[in-house]
This record gives C-alpha cells, sequence and structure tokens, in this order.
C-alpha cells in the first residue's frame, strides 16, 4: 500500500479511469439544472452540459461537494488502512470547496494526518497537481515530497483562456449585459489568466480568436525564454480547431515548449467559460513525470 492516499475534486477535471489508474479519490461537485442535480462527471459530461445550456435562458447552478461526499471517501481510506491522506481542491478564491474538506478532515479519527491543499487553480491544473502527487505516492515517496511538488506547480504554473463569448459570464453574474453586448459587437475576445491565489482577472482584450491566440501564445513563450522549458495542455469545450491553432502557433515561435495533450474543459468550468472556449495551461517541464507522458489516452476530449 502505498505511504498516502491522494483525493481531489471533480473540478480537476480527472477522467475517473485515469484516477482510478493512479489511486486518486475524486469527490464530486454538483451541477443543479431545471430541477435535476448532477454529479460531475459522473452524471453528466462536458458535451451533455453543453447541449443543455444551448438555447437556456438561466444557467446550472454548480455547488460544492456535500459534507456527505467527503465523509464516504475519506472513511473508505481510514478502513483501507491509510494514515495519511492529500486533499487537493479547487481554489479557494473560486468555491468553498476547500472548506468543506478542512472541516470534515477536522472531525476524523485522531491518528490520521490530513494535508488539504488549495490548490489556488482549476481544471487540469488542479488536477496536475493531484495526478503528480500520486505518481509520488505510487513509486514509494512521502507525503511531504508530494507536497513539495504541489507547491512548486503552484508557484510556477500559469493558465490563460479565452471564451468564445460572454453569454454563460453574464448569465452568470460575472460580466454585464452592456459588456456581453459590446465586446460581440466588436468582436472582441478577452484573455482571462488565473492570479496566484486562484482568482481571475483580464489581461487582455484582442482583437478575434487570431488575436486571442497570439496573445496567449507570446506569454507562454516569453515565460519558457525566462525560465526554460515548459510542458503545456491545450485547453477547449467544443473547440478542437483552436487548441489546434494554439499548438500551430506555438511550435512556430521555436519557443523551449512541449504539448503533453488537449484537455477539456469540464463541466463546472464550462458552466462559466461557455461552449467555445480555449485556452492554454503550462508549468515547467523539470516539475512533470514521465509516466504521465500517456495522458492523451485519458484525457484528450471527444466532442
Amino acid at each position: 500500500m502505498n505511504q498516502f492516499a491522494v483525493v481531489t475534486d471533480s473540478a480537476a477535471d480527472i477522467p475517473l479511469d485515469l484516477a482510478q489508474k493512479y489511486g486518486i479519490r475524486v469527490v464530486p461537485l454538483h451541477c443543479v439544472f431545471e430541477g435535476k442535480d448532477y454529479r460531475d462527471g459522473i452524471d453528466i459530461s462536458t458535451p451533455e452540459l453543453l447541449r443543455l445550456m444551448d438555447g437556456a435562458n438561466t444557467l446550472p447552478v454548480t455547488s460544492q461537494p456535500t459534507p456527505a461526499d467527503f465523509m464516504v471517501v475519506y472513511q473508505e481510506l481510514i478502513d483501507e488502512g491509510y494514515t495519511q491522506i492529500l486533499s487537493i481542491h479547487l481554489a479557494r478564491a473560486l468555491s468553498a470547496t476547500i472548506e468543506s474538506a478542512r472541516a470534515l478532515a477536522s472531525q476524523m479519527p485522531e491518528g490520521v494526518r490530513f494535508e488539504v491543499v488549495d490548490s489556488c487553480s482549476a481544471t487540469v491544473a488542479q488536477g496536475t497537481m493531484a495526478l503528480e502527487a500520486a505518481v509520488i505516492a505510487q513509486n514509494g515517496g512521502t507525503i511531504e515530497q508530494a507536497l513539495e511538488r504541489v507547491r512548486a506547480i503552484q508557484d510556477s504554473y500559469h493558465i490563460y483562456f479565452s471564451p468564445n463569448t460572454l453569454d454563460n459570464l453574464v448569465k452568470g453574474g460575472r460580466a454585464t449585459k452592456a459588456q456581453g453586448f459590446a465586446t460581440a459587437l466588436l468582436n472582441i475576445k478577452l484573455v482571462i489568466g488565473l492570479l496566484r491565489d486562484g482568482s481571475i482577472e483580464v489581461e487582455h482584450k484582442a482583437k478575434g480568436v487570431k488575436g486571442a491566440i497570439s496573445y496567449m501564445v507570446k506569454q507562454v513563450a516569453a515565460d519558457a525564454a525566462e525560465h526554460g522549458e515548459l510542458v503545456y495542455y491545450a485547453l477547449h469545450t467544443n473547440a478542437a480547431d483552436r487548441a489546434a491553432k494554439i499548438r500551430e502557433s506555438l511550435e512556430k515561435t521555436g519557443a523551449h515548449v512541449r504539448w503533453l495533450t488537449d484537455a477539456t474543459i469540464g463541466p463546472v468550468i464550462a458552466t462559466h467559460v461557455g461552449n467555445g472556449a480555449m485556452g492554454i495551461f503550462t508549468f515547467p517541464a523539470a516539475l512533470h513525470s514521465p509516466e504521465l507522458d500517456d495522458l492523451a489516452d485519458y484525457l484528450t476530449p471527444q466532442f
């Protein structure tokens, strides 16, 4: 048995078969739409969610896992004999999920060490931290080594994404109708980045998809020039052509970067960024485990 167990939540966008391969327990967030409660990644996929949202006047409501959801996972691990549990979750700046994890961890029996970590991120950035920790566990490493790797990724990753429209952000109250109308009229694409605490900010206003891709690619190339080789995922929601364009544009720069795979933005985040979103997630190649080079077999989205 590994020295420690790894837990995350479904905002990490780790497919269940990939989580099973590396022994990661995933606690689902919830999407409630028209009175029906869907467990993220279990009862609904991103393509299914996008179809539900198409033409709808209101968005699904996303909610954190219930205390019972965490209790089931933590108790199972304790019953299996684990005395050390590393629980990595969606940024506190985006959700209160981690507070539920902390509350439950504090109520568990003495003698079990819980490390509940704010990933300060979401989607595959959060998923990468959980996967890297799980590889360390499977290779006989310690929870301290896993924490060191997770913190190193936290300190060095970058995520940029660009919604195709602001429709979902307007419906969700994160942008005004005037902003949505103006960006659509002028064909402006916002490029949004995650700050170090996991909160979001608009980094750039680009003219069209081409301009947004150009900005993201330039940022990644500059980061690689300053800090050394990076690995990256191209992200999208039903926009494989845009993910491919990101890859092509990065290759043309000659930047010291290596593509791992395309990855889908999962249901919880897709609720806010909507259909046609694109983005890129990077982190230093030195922090990537070679065991995870087969991620394309699991993460490349099928729309």
